[in-house]
């Protein structure tokens, strides 16, 4: 039987999804609710796996020329005193490497291959429901458009509206966790520790409840410092007190909280753009699939955005679900999806419970590099497309 595959979202799971399903012959379209919009700020980590993900959608090369891929982490308090350099271990070849990158090069860096693989992606569709019954499912637009298919994939990320209505009792929950990402330009700092990012280095200052990534996150761009904060709050703040606040209001606070002199000081005072974001999270939902039906990344399974992990693992989930749905029926291939996937995300959930960076560290009784280990990450995980 001839599929149509429907994909709810844009942004990296389904941008993947709908390359891989191209490459395997097969009719999907993507609808996503808000128009593109580039926005300098929102940066991330992508682990090995990810990378590994990006060099079977075959933009390796481009991912490259937008990225940076640092070889030791320097720990630091926020008096700039080192406690500790951690060897990444990164391999020579790009593709076994981890990489850090703004959200927005990879988008783009996706749309074009999507353009190039013939996907048709429709913006501004947002979806308010669908239906679904032995032959089809439907997809019901705000607009008044609807779209019929045989598979509906909801690559609609933390808010998504597939998963609501397949299972509207699991809720979204406040995580007790904030988060302030940033962007600058190195060229702006004047501080030999923030200058050896351009050598291979990330700055990771901890302080109590707290903790200040930094790293460089693209090669030749003017805005290629990247760094993004977070913190342990027990009660959510307020839209006026964080949302809400204007960028120096933001500066001011991290300041405050992180010390006004010092590199950190520099990074935070140089900053071009902040954008603050409250952690949410959903409960282990019932089914990743619920009929005709599935959700991928975010909308499946929520993963705190500071480990480095969520991206990965949407990048995996979508290769994963088209090569499933490339060999398989439907019912078969979402559960192949959820059984062969679930150990995966469970060990990477149980170590962001044990280790949880956003509570920061007390390093007065001195440092124990045991904290990382005992985890149950597999670090040489990856999916691949042709086995």
């Amino acid at each position: 039987m001839t599929q149509k595959i429907i994909i709810i979202g844009a942004g990296i799971s389904g941008l993947s999804l709908a390359i891989f399903l191209k490459r395997a012959g097969m009719d999907c379209e993507v609808y996503e609710n808000f128009p593109y919009k580039r926005v300098e700020g929102s940066s991330f980590r992508i682990n090995k796996s990810g990378v590994h993900v990006m060099t079977e959608l075959g933009i390796e090369e481009q991912v490259k020329m937008n990225s940076h891929s640092a070889d030791r982490m320097r720990l630091l308090t926020t008096d700039n005193i080192e406690i500790a350099s951690i060897n990444l271990m990164q391999n020579s070849t790009f593709s076994r490497r981890s990489i850090y990158m703004q959200r927005s090069e990879l988008v783009e860096v996706l749309m074009r291959q999507a353009n190039i693989s013939g996907v048709a992606v429709h913006y501004n569709k947002k979806l308010t429901s669908f239906s679904q019954d032995a032959s089809n499912v439907i997809a019901y637009f705000e607009d008044g458009q609807q779209v019929m298919g045989t598979v509906l994939v909801g690559a609609d990320g933390l808010h998504s509206i597939v998963r609501n209505q397949m299972f509207p009792d699991n809720l979204l929950k406040y995580a007790k966790s904030w988060a302030l990402y940033g962007i600058g330009a190195l060229k702006d700092i004047d501080s030999n520790l923030v200058q050896n990012l351009l050598s291979g280095d990330e700055l990771f200052y901890f302080a109590e409840n707290a903790n200040f990534l930094v790293s460089k996150s693209h090669p030749t761009n003017e805005l290629n410092l990247s760094w993004q904060a977070s913190g342990y709050q027990e009660r959510k703040i307020s839209r006026e007190e964080f949302e809400l606040k204007t960028l120096n209001e933001m500066k001011s606070d991290l300041l405050r909280r992180f010390g006004e002199h010092g590199a950190l000081s520099e990074i935070i005072k140089n900053s071009f753009n902040i954008i603050p974001k409250q952690i949410y999270c959903v409960d282990p939902i019932p089914s990743w699939s619920k009929g005709r039906v599935v959700v991928i990344g975010d909308a499946a399974h929520t993963i705190n955005p500071n480990t480095g992990y969520g991206s990965s693992v949407a990048l995996e989930d979508a290769l994963y679900l088209a090569k499933m749905l490339q060999k398989h029926h439907y019912t078969d291939a979402f559960y192949y999806l959820e059984t062969d996937r679930k150990d995966r995300i469970k060990a990477i959930q149980d170590t962001v419970k044990t280790f949880d960076v956003s509570k920061g560290f007390d390093f007065s009784n001195g440092f124990d590099i045991g904290m990382f280990s005992g985890t149950g990450i597999d670090p040489e995980y990856k999916v691949y497309w042709n086995n």
